[in-house]
């Protein structure tokens, strides 16, 4: 298909639709100005969409009321173009590049500002003790689209704010669009700050990788922020339990007892859970005394003897 025609029924459909979302049947109204198809312009209609797509002008998603059918939304043509000339900036060195070059470039060339969060921002903090399958990075949702088409190019597959928007052979890219509310967390070369990124490891039941923080940053954290954070999270006791745990598997005193007299003066009179991974109830005695002084029940024992021996010196 020429790429004047593409582009031509792009502007038509762009149009009409913006960046809301439309079946493929929406978008056939738009090409044909009518309801009903033959089966040729169903055939054109699938190539065109799918060329749309494959340049980056566009996105699609399984709909919520029916796996079977595909939601699809278009991208932004003045992001698009500025993805696709950062793309072409990066590819024209002729150097090896990454999805930390590609952002670095983005940032520099249009202000698209940006924050690795999550797991991404784990494997910094823990000189990556953990391994990242997925990269996770916050930004802006008026930029969002401007991402999307950049990692496209890059062959990434894509998940934006949790819906999965496209399919990719490279690595996979998590976009979150809440920037924002991030602001006050970006640290070092746009890395969510280790405090926040210890916590956020517990909210979401990963204590190795919040231990892995809390013991490789130990020095550098600011402990009264951990604190706070974990407070206003109903992570409190999970904190000081799981600090203890590290003491009592690695037999030293990696976090000092005046550090757990300061979170246990906060202890939450509710009882935590650590919840295992796999589902397994599974607790162990050698915890229990720890439980009851901490108001948790621990469904990962085995975590802190793990983290003991890998990271404690």
């Amino acid at each position: 298909m020429q790429d004047v025609r593409w582009r031509v029924e792009y502007d038509s459909l762009w149009l009409r639709f913006k960046d809301t979302e439309f079946r493929f049947d929406d978008a056939l109204e738009v090409i044909f100005d009518k309801k009903k198809f033959s089966p040729r312009e169903i055939k054109y209609g699938s190539k065109l969409i799918n060329t749309i797509e494959d340049n980056c002008f566009a996105t699609h998603r399984k709909a919520d009321y029916d796996q079977r059918a595909t939601i699809y939304r278009l991208l932004n043509p003045e992001k698009v173009s500025n993805a696709r000339a950062i793309f072409k900036k990066i590819h024209e060195r002729e150097k090896p590049f990454t999805f930390f070059t590609l952002a670095e470039e983005a940032h520099r060339s249009t202000n698209w500002d940006y924050c690795y969060v999550r797991d991404t921002a784990v494997g910094y903090w823990t000189n990556f003790y953990r391994s990242v399958e997925v990269q996770h990075i916050s930004v802006s949702k008026g930029d969002a689209d401007g991402w999307i088409a950049l990692f496209k190019l890059f062959g990434s597959a894509l998940i934006l704010d949790d819906v999965e928007v496209s399919e990719g052979k490279g690595e996979a890219i998590h976009l979150h669009t809440d920037l924002d509310l991030r602001q006050n967390q970006v640290g070092e070369d746009h890395y969510q700050l280790p405090e926040y990124s210890l916590v956020d490891s517990f909210k979401s039941g990963d204590i190795a990788a919040g231990l892995a923080i809390a013991i490789i940053q130990k020095d550098k954290l600011d402990w009264a922020k951990v604190i706070e954070l974990a407070k206003s999270n109903g992570l409190i006791n999970t904190l000081g339990f799981s600090l203890e745990g590290i003491n009592s598997g690695s037999k030293k005193e990696v976090f000092a007892k005046s550090l757990l007299d300061k979170i246990k003066r906060n202890l939450r009179a509710e009882i935590e859970v650590i919840k295992s991974f796999q589902g397994e109830e599974i607790r162990d005695l050698a915890f229990r005394g720890a439980e009851e002084r901490w108001n948790v029940r621990c469904y990962q024992p085995d975590v802190f003897r793990k983290i003991a021996v890998d990271l404690v010196r």
